[in-house]
């Protein structure tokens, strides 16, 4: 491991152990390399990186300071994912988990009016932005569906994109299910959040334009780190009752 990130790893475990405080100052340049008997390039580097993975906040002429991370919430467009990805406006920085094969659920099954059982592609991400995880995403394909989901596809901030544009298929809805729930140990671990804080939970059946559903995905957000935000469109439709905007 090269020497920087060695002291970028031990301090990033001294700011999430609270041992630097949020709002609290580090360790000057020269407090720093004497302590790690590296060279002040080193330390540089290494408190460069914090700063830009969203941990700490350099001053000029003053020092480095703990970002109070409780602070930042991060507003997720459900029907402006891709676009806030493609603007810049969410800077996303995705890692895929786990990429296999697994048989579905019953409940899940059903969702895809596929057999209980059957063998489904099973994709894990986990986003950061700014260096803070702030969402756990899984999502459940059909094989005949997945075939063209490659590596750089599934880890892509930009997956929906990617995929339709690898497959030429054409995905027209989604419909959304939004509970609450409580974080297990690995996401409370994944999330760095307590086993107080709750998370946000969505559900998506996305559908092709032969009204076909294609992929199940639930996301899960730390509600004091997120917000979920999301546009409806009104249409007409006829009922007994005259035509009524829904």
């Amino acid at each position: 491991m090269l020497l920087y990130k060695t002291i970028y790893d031990n301090l990033k475990k001294r700011i999430m152990s609270g041992l630097y405080s949020p709002g609290g100052m580090l360790p000057s340049e020269s407090q720093l390399k004497k302590e790690f008997k590296v060279s002040t390039i080193t330390i540089r580097r290494a408190v460069q990186e914090l700063a830009l993975d969203g941990y700490i906040e350099k001053r000029q002429g003053i020092g480095s300071f703990v970002r109070d991370r409780s602070q930042t919430v991060e507003v997720v467009s459900l029907s402006g994912f891709t676009s806030d990805v493609v603007s810049g406006r969410l800077k996303i920085v995705r890692t895929l988990l786990t990429d296999n094969m697994i048989r579905i659920r019953k409940e899940i099954a059903e969702k895809l009016n596929i057999q209980t059982d059957s063998l489904v592609r099973h994709l894990v991400r986990l986003d950061s932005t700014g260096g803070t995880p702030f969402s756990i995403d899984e999502a459940f394909i059909p094989p005949d569906l997945a075939v063209n989901i490659t590596q750089d596809i599934a880890s892509s901030p930009l997956f929906m994109h990617e995929w339709q544009k690898a497959t030429g298929f054409d995905f027209v809805k989604t419909e959304y299910d939004i509970q609450v729930k409580k974080a297990d140990d690995r996401e409370q671990n994944l999330l760095q959040i307590d086993s107080a804080s709750p998370l946000l939970v969505t559900g998506e059946l996305v559908f092709d334009v032969s009204g076909r559903p294609v992929m199940w995905i639930e996301s899960k957000y730390p509600s004091d780190r997120c917000r979920l935000s999301g546009t409806v469109r009104l249409v007409q439709k006829e009922t007994d009752r005259g035509t009524i905007g829904e």
